[in-house]
């Protein structure tokens, strides 16, 4: 499946050869359950175990599962996510932990805790635009002040 985000239409996904709507968190969205903070989505990412994870300016939501109308979580920040504006979503390429760069710093979660870091962590800004994690689980934060590096502990900052 290919997944879209959109800006004010939630999420759309190429489905056997069809397009469907997996979103709507719009009041006209009556038909179902689903849980998603904004209809502006603006990162994506689809973990090795299928789990959807999404970005909007209010929040992220997870789907587990193929069925449009079951198992979503809402996670912002009175949750542990650092900042609301969710511009970009990595997964490591082992364990479980999901990378979510904000307008506001960067959190990390376990899939039971969150841990966040800004600018008074060493980051060279909050505003984190892109999240790249290699093969070997280094990853690559990009911001508006330039790139980070975090290796296993180990940040290292090229403006």
């Amino acid at each position: 499946s290919l997944y879209v985000g959109t800006e004010g239409g939630g999420v759309a996904r190429v489905f056997k050869n069809d397009v469907d709507a997996i979103s709507g968190a719009s009041a006209y969205a009556k038909w179902g359950p689903i849980e998603i903070p904004s209809d502006s989505v603006y990162s994506l990412c689809i973990a090795k175990d299928g789990t959807q994870w999404i970005g909007t300016a209010k929040g992220v939501a997870r789907h587990i599962g193929y069925n449009t109308l079951e198992n979503w979580t809402v996670f912002n920040t009175d949750d542990g996510l650092v900042d609301n504006f969710v511009q970009a979503i990595a997964t490591e390429p082992f364990g479980r932990n999901v990378w979510f760069g904000t307008k506001g710093g960067v959190s990390v979660f376990d899939g039971a805790n969150w841990t966040s870091y800004t600018m008074n962590d060493g980051l060279i800004s909050n505003n984190i635009l892109f999240i790249l994690i290699d093969k070997n689980g280094i990853v690559y934060l990009g911001t508006d002040n330039g790139l980070m590096v975090y290796n296993f502990g180990q940040l290292t900052c090229y403006q």
